[in-house]
């Protein structure tokens, strides 16, 4: 690289001069530059010029869009309506019947008539016979279907705690994608005020390299780092776009509809109030359903020792003739000899090969393996409470500390332009201070990022998840 030789006496005026022109250049460019930016970022996402929906706008759209959601709410009125499906089997059942026989040879039946000399009486069964009439039946006692019912009622009351956990999922998992696409998001927009500021440090570097004050490979150095800003710039691009896209899977929002995310304030957190782990959280009330149902299942398998009762009844006409054509045609054939009456009838169980024995040690299991499931469950779920708090904790501190970093790295980097400038400091030292802003920069959104999930954990463990919607 070749330099300009200027004289001693000279260069202090010269620089001077130079310098204030290249600073009139750098206020021109650095205005374009920003009306460019902003123009390319706008059209480069193609969501940002969209419509802005806020945590509160995507939490609402989920709860009332995601499909799975709605496929829970629907199992729930499956359940609902296998209670009425159930509740029918103890109400009366009435049955209508119809019957017509052809006896093609009759049977016949004899009687003792040894009292008149006979030896027997010989009765003859008519050919043909057609009945009607109507059945009643109807459970009086039955403890076995009583405690079916009661189980349907608490397979109900899991359909609606299971549509209660998937809605709870959703949020968090919406919320999480939400804070990440918001983080990307600040990043771009910190890569482009990095970017502008790199790129006025070109156009000075490039006034002092027109007038021999700079080196080539200065330039070149400037344009290296340029291009990996621009490369990393691209990167977020890509992830927030990929953010962007699961935000609208999970909300069932239209893929061909762009939305964007509030813009966020790093610089500032809101600490969420730990109220402890708690106890009423949709998985655990699942697996105290869980054990609910399964001491029920036991309950109605011992009920199957238990003696049934019911109600019959029936109401029924009956015809017989030998001759088909006497029917209809004013024969004594013709009537209709009809019957009815009620009764009860006793269903007492005496012995089943051992098949309900081995289904209560069964059920009792089944009864101690979901305890197990539940202490197991809340155990380990107190563990992920109390580590949630930890993280926040470090989170925080984190946070603090890359904060600052990122401050004094800012000011590092401004110092040293601005030394570069009155050319005190050199290139590598200015490249290297930005080098150490962008670190500081990824290391201040990671550690915000980082607190934000952690508070989010606290607030699902906690039971607070709801208050996002607010």
């Amino acid at each position: 690289m070749k330099r300009r030789k200027i004289g001693s006496g000279l260069l202090p005026s010269l620089l001077s001069a130079r310098l204030g022109c290249a600073r009139q250049s750098r206020k021109r460019a650095s205005a374009l530059l920003s009306l460019a930016l902003s123009f390319t970022l706008c059209i480069s996402t193609d969501c940002w010029c969209q419509t802005q929906l806020s945590l509160q706008d995507c939490l609402s759209y989920v709860l009332n869009n995601n499909l799975k959601l709605k496929t829970a709410r629907n199992q729930g009125l499956q359940a609902r309506q296998a209670i009425t499906e159930n509740r029918a089997k103890l109400l009366p059942q009435l049955n209508g019947f119809a019957s017509f026989d052809d006896n093609f040879e009759p049977p016949v039946s004899a009687t003792d008539q040894s009292d008149n000399g006979a030896p027997y009486y010989i009765t003859h069964t008519l050919q043909y016979a057609a009945g009607m009439g109507i059945q009643l039946s109807m459970p009086l006692y039955d403890q076995t279907l009583l405690t079916s019912m009661q189980l349907v009622k608490q397979a109900s009351e899991m359909s609606v705690l299971q549509e209660e956990k998937v809605s709870e999922d959703l949020l968090e998992n919406t919320a999480k994608m939400y804070f990440m696409a918001q983080v990307t998001h600040e990043q771009i927009s910190l890569i482009e005020k990095n970017i502008q500021s790199l790129t006025e440090l070109r156009d000075q570097t490039y006034a002092l390299g027109e007038n021999g004050m700079a080196l080539e490979v200065d330039l070149q150095r400037v344009d290296l780092n340029l291009s990996r800003l621009r490369t990393s710039k691209d990167n977020a691009m890509l992830m927030l776009q990929q953010q962007y896209n699961s935000l609208k899977y999970i909300m069932d929002y239209p893929a061909e509809k762009d939305f964007s995310v509030t813009d966020v304030d790093i610089s500032q957190i809101q600490q969420t109030k730990a109220y402890g782990m708690s106890y009423d959280l949709p998985e655990l009330k699942l697996l105290r359903q869980s054990v609910k149902m399964a001491a029920t299942q036991l309950q109605m398998t011992k009920h199957g020792y238990i003696p049934s009762l019911s109600l019959t009844g029936f109401l029924q006409w009956n015809a017989w003739t030998g001759d088909l054509k006497r029917w209809g045609s004013g024969y004594p054939d013709n009537k209709l000899w009809d019957s009815y009456g009620l009764g009860v009838s006793l269903r007492i169980p005496i012995f089943d090969s051992l098949d309900k024995r081995s289904k209560i040690r069964k059920g009792k299991l089944d009864v101690a393996n979901a305890e197990l499931e539940l202490q197991d469950t809340q155990r380990d779920m107190q563990v992920q409470y109390d580590n949630a708090l930890n993280e926040r904790a470090s989170a925080l501190q984190n946070y603090q500390r890359e904060k600052e970093a990122y401050e004094l790295a800012q000011e590092v980097y401004n110092v040293t332009s601005d030394q570069y400038t009155e050319g005190v400091a050199t290139m590598t030292a200015v490249l290297q201070d930005q080098m150490n802003v962008n670190q500081a920069m990824s290391g201040y959104l990671d550690a915000y990022l980082s607190y934000r999930l952690a508070n989010l954990a606290i607030l699902k463990l906690s039971g607070q998840l709801n208050n996002l919607l607010k």
